[in-house]
């Protein structure tokens, strides 16, 4: 499918939602929200990750439908693109959180698929973790983000956490922009 053959986000947005939670979706692959966290954290890296190497990160053995795989990868690359697109131009991002009952927006994993990117190659984020205060850009996102058994990266006392959770709609956007200005500033965006 051609990027044009979209008319717009959200039209690309909910047939990649609906493939990415298909039954024939592999079992272990990333949902939207994680998706384009993991999506932003390429945008915003510091070096370059061909798609044959994330790809498998987004759904681990692949999809048994070949063809369909090779529809969702572009659809995941259309929608990587205007990511990048929105970043480079200045626009910011707009996050596709879940939303939870009360109406709040959820974080957890956009912030996961975040920093799943980070671990691509999580020595090459080090310039930003060692620098006190860029490592500060990093706080929501960490706040948020947990480790593989579940516990969170960051230890926030619960009124803190709460503060970022009630504000992920803009602090995500802010910390993105933030890292991305970082590593242009620092010669690596």
């Amino acid at each position: 499918m051609a990027e044009d053959d979209f008319d717009d986000d959200a039209e690309l947005v909910a047939e990649l939602d609906e493939a990415l939670a298909s039954e024939d979706a592999p079992e272990d692959c990333m949902q939207l929200s994680e998706l384009d966290g993991f999506l932003t954290g390429l945008a915003v890296a510091p070096f370059a990750v061909e798609p044959e190497e994330w790809l498998s990160w987004v759904w681990g053995e692949g999809f048994a439908d070949k063809k369909l795989e090779a529809h969702v990868a572009e659809m995941v690359m259309d929608h990587y693109a205007r990511i990048i697109e929105d970043i480079e131009e200045g626009y910011g991002i707009d996050p596709l959180l879940w939303e939870n009952p009360d109406g709040s927006a959820d974080a957890a994993d956009w912030a996961d698929g975040f920093m799943a990117a980070v671990d691509l190659r999580p020595e090459e984020w080090l310039p930003i973790l060692d620098d006190d205060q860029a490592r500060l850009h990093l706080v929501p996102i960490l706040a948020l983000a947990s480790d593989a058994d579940g516990q969170p990266l960051l230890q926030l006392s619960p009124a803190d956490l709460k503060r970022i959770q009630d504000d992920v709609e803009t602090l995500i956007p802010k910390a993105v922009e933030e890292i991305h200005a970082y590593w242009r500033d620092h010669g690596e965006a």
